[in-house]
């Protein structure tokens, strides 16, 4: 199995995961969605780096290794530069098409909710997984109910769909190519 093909599997292994926590969150009446929110961040991370290392494979890009840093912004940058082509069915038409303002925004506001540690002085910000800070300065929790709400879950839902469908998208465009 190539680079492309492990991301997008684990993508979607995720997505499964986050899936059957919204079902089970939804189901029982909770509030808490940051065990679904974490895995839909887990799922829009990797379903942009199957397409990285997709392009990768395809000698559209010769740059260092993906890596395990949770941040893809760089990588979506990176995507939305590639040399475009005048067939508005290819692979870079479709990525431009895809990483459009309102999906780059949404991959930002997911992303924010990794955990990361605080530059010294700052508060705690909100994450899917440790205590934080909240308005007030006081500790919260990501559980808590009502932490995050249930348009931010229907909007990270729909974002870690639509990016692993395109993902799978990508890989199977690139290997259908001439070379």
């Amino acid at each position: 199995m190539d680079e492309a093909l492990a991301w997008l599997h684990q993508a979607l292994a995720d997505r499964e995961a986050a899936e059957r926590e919204y079902k089970a969150t939804a189901k029982a009446g909770s509030r808490i969605w940051c065990h679904a929110l974490a895995k839909y961040q887990q799922t829009v991370e990797k379903a942009v780096k199957a397409m990285v290392a997709a392009l990768r494979e395809a000698g559209f890009w010769r740059g260092p290794p993906i890596g395990f840093v949770h941040e893809v912004e760089r990588h979506m940058r990176w995507l939305i530069r590639l040399r475009r082509t005048n067939n508005p069915q290819s692979v870079q038409r479709r990525l431009v098409r895809l990483f459009d303002a309102d999906t780059r925004a949404t991959i930002r506001a997911v992303e924010a909710l990794t955990p990361q540690a605080p530059p010294p002085g700052e508060r705690l910000r909100r994450n899917t997984e440790y205590p934080f800070h909240d308005a007030n300065g006081d500790f919260t929790y990501p559980a808590a109910p009502d932490q995050f709400s249930s348009e931010e879950i229907d909007r990270f839902r729909a974002l870690s769909h639509r990016l692993v469908e395109s993902a799978h998208w990508v890989i199977s465009a690139l290997r259908r190519r001439p070379r």
